[in-house]
C-alpha cells in the first residue's frame, strides 16, 4: 500500500536476537517490538512475540511529539475536542482545542494516528498471513492470536473511520467515503472504501474474534484483548451506528466480565487515581500496563491528564471539567470529588507549587503512579463503560425498566443514594449524563457527539474563548471530519480529501 512508505508499517525490525522458550516470560525478557523478520513468523510462540509487541507500542515515544504519545495520547486530543473538557495557559493540544489541528493536513495531530493505525492493522495483517500454517500444532493458542488480531484490526478501522470519516447514519446508505480498509500486508494503493464498507469489515472481524476467543486465556489477561473486551468493542461499534439492539452486545461482555472477577469500583476505590490496574483500578478489563523500567516519560497520558505529576503541562494546564457538567451530579456523587470546582491548590504534589496556575474544576480523577518517571497504567476499557453502554441500548429500545434497573446498579457505587426514576427521553439523558461524568478525560465525549449528530456548545460555562477560540460548531460542519494527511494524499493517487 503505497500510503504507508513514510509510515515504518512494521514493527518487525531485522536485527538478531535470541528467543526465550517460556511464554510466561515473553512481556518481561523480550524486546517485543525488535524482532528479526527471519524467525518472526517459524512459529505460533514468534508470532506470539510480534502480537506482544503491538500491544507494547499502543503506548510509546513514536512520532515525534510528546502529546501524542500512542493511543492514550490521541484519546487526549479526541477529548479536547468536546465539550466537557477546559484548561488554559499551556500549548500542548491547545490547537486541537481550537478546532484547527485536526483540520490541518500537515498536522501531526493529523497524520500520526493515522500513521499509528495502520501499523495496528498492518503488523496484525502480517500475523493473520501467517498464522493458518500452525492450526492444527495448538488450535488453543491459533485461536487466541488470531482472535486477537482480528479485535485489534477491528478497532483500528473503527477509530480511523470514526476519525476522518463522516459519521454513520442509521437507516442511510452511508456511501461516503471513509477510510482504506487494508486486509493485506502488501503495500498497494487503496481507494477510500465507504463508511458502510468499513462497518461491514469492522464486524466480520469483531464476530470471528468473538468466536475465535471462547474461554481464551491470553499471557496477560489485562493488556491483551479477551472475549470480554471484544463483545465490549462490539457494543462500541454498534452504538456508533445507532444499532441499539446490536448494541446489547454490551450485555455479553459484562456477563463475560462478571465471570472472570471483574466488578465496579466503589467507595474510596474510585479515588485511587486510575494508575495501577493491578491493584488500583479492580474494573480495567484491557489496559495498558508499565512496568518502572518502561517509562515514555513526558509522552504519557498522566504527564497531561493528571493531578499530581511533576510537569510544566499539568502546572500551568491542570485539565478541568466543564462546570455545567459537575453540577449535574447530585450533592451525594462520591465522583464530585474527582474535581476541584473552586480551583485551590490544596494536596497538588506535582512539583513546583509556585508555577501552578489554578482554574475552576481542575482534574483530581487521574494520579500517576510515579512523578518522578512519569509512570502510570492506562484503562482502555472499563466495566463502568459496560454497564452504562447496556442501559444506554435499552433506554433508546424502549425497555425502561431493564435500563432503570441496569443504571441504578452502576450508580449506586457511585451515589449511594441514586435510584434511576425517569423514563423515555429524561431516561436516555439521564444515561447521557453519566456517561459524561464517568467516563470524563477517557476518550469518549467527541465520539458521541459526532454518533448522536449533536453540535459542540461550550457557551455558558467555564470556558475560556480566548484560549479555546471556539464555543459552539454545529452538527455536520467538516470540523467533524479530521483532514486526511498530506502525506498520504501525496504517496496516494487514489486518496481524497475531506472537503
Amino acid at each position: 500500500m503505497k500510503q504507508f512508505k513514510y509510515i515504518s508499517a512494521i514493527l518487525i525490525i531485522a536485527i538478531s536476537m535470541t528467543f526465550t522458550g517460556c511464554k510466561d516470560d515473553y512481556l518481561d525478557t523480550v524486546p517485543t517490538s525488535e524482532i528479526s523478520d527471519v524467525t518472526a513468523f517459524s512459529s505460533l510462540e514468534n508470532l506470539q512475540l510480534i502480537l506482544n509487541g503491538v500491544y507494547r507500542k499502543m503506548v510509546s515515544q513514536d512520532g515525534s511529539s510528546q502529546g501524542l504519545g500512542g493511543e492514550p495520547g490521541y484519546i487526549i486530543s479526541r477529548e479536547t475536542l468536546g465539550d466537557d473538557m477546559t484548561w488554559q495557559t499551556n500549548t500542548w493540544h491547545k490547537t486541537t482545542h481550537q478546532w484547527s489541528a485536526h483540520r490541518s493536513a500537515t498536522n501531526l495531530v493529523t497524520t500520526l494516528p493515522w500513521r499509528y493505525y495502520y501499523k495496528w492493522v498492518m503488523n496484525v495483517n502480517y500475523i493473520l498471513e501467517n498464522i493458518d500454517q500452525y492450526e492444527s500444532e495448538d488450535p488453543a493458542l491459533y485461536n487466541g492470536i488470531r482472535g486477537e488480531s482480528l479485535a485489534i484490526r477491528a478497532l483500528a478501522h473503527y477509530l480511523l473511520v470514526q476519525m476522518y470519516g463522516k459519521r454513520y447514519e442509521a437507516g442511510g446508505a452511508n456511501s461516503q467515503p471513509g477510510v482504506p480498509v487494508q486486509l493485506s500486508a502488501e503495500l498497494d494503493p487503496q481507494p477510500r472504501s465507504t463508511v458502510a464498507e468499513v462497518y461491514e469489515q469492522i464486524h466480520k472481524d469483531l464476530d470471528e474474534a468473538i468466536r475465535l476467543l471462547e474461554g481464551h486465556k491470553p499471557v496477560d489477561v489485562q493488556t491483551h484483548i479477551t472475549q470480554a473486551t471484544a463483545y465490549g468493542l462490539k457494543a462500541r461499534v454498534a452504538l456508533t451506528q445507532q444499532d441499539y439492539a446490536a448494541a446489547a452486545a454490551a450485555h455479553s461482555a459484562l456477563e463475560t466480565a462478571k465471570a472472570s472477577g471483574y466488578k465496579l469500583m466503589e467507595g474510596d476505590e474510585l479515588y485511587n487515581g486510575f494508575a495501577d490496574v493491578t491493584t488500583d483500578t479492580k474494573e480495567a478489563l484491557w489496559a495498558a500496563r508499565t512496568k518502572s523500567d518502561q517509562t515514555i516519560y513526558f509522552y504519557h497520558f498522566m504527564a497531561y491528564m493528571s493531578w499530581n505529576d511533576n510537569t510544566t503541562a499539568i502546572r500551568q494546564g491542570v485539565k478541568a471539567i466543564s462546570l455545567d457538567t459537575y453540577e449535574m451530579m447530585s450533592p451525594t456523587d462520591l465522583r464530585r470529588k474527582w474535581w476541584d470546582p473552586e480551583g485551590s491548590r490544596d494536596d497538588f504534589t506535582g512539583g513546583d507549587y509556585s508555577s501552578y496556575v489554578p482554574y475552576p474544576g481542575q482534574v483530581r480523577k487521574f494520579r500517576s503512579r510515579s512523578q518522578s518517571d512519569h509512570v502510570s497504567d492506562y484503562a482502555y476499557m472499563r466495566v463502568a463503560e459496560l454497564y452504562l453502554m447496556e442501559a444506554e441500548a435499552l433506554a433508546r429500545l424502549g425497555r425502561d425498566a431493564e435500563a432503570q434497573s441496569l443504571l441504578t446498579a452502576f450508580a449506586i457505587t457511585r451515589d449511594p443514594d441514586y435510584k434511576a426514576a425517569n423514563t423515555g427521553a429524561a431516561l436516555i439523558e439521564e444515561i447521557m449524563t453519566q456517561r459524561r461524568i464517568e467516563l470524563w478525560g477517557e476518550g469518549f465525549r467527541w465520539f458521541d457527539l459526532k454518533r448522536l449528530n449533536l453540535p459542540l456548545d461550550r457557551t455558558g460555562s467555564n470556558f475560556d474563548l480566548s484560549f479555546c477560540s471556539i464555543l459552539h460548531v454545529d452538527a455536520g460542519d467538516i470540523g467533524w471530519q479530521w483532514a486526511i494527511p498530506q502525506e498520504e494524499l501525496d504517496a496516494n493517487e487514489f486518496m481524497v480529501p475531506n472537503e
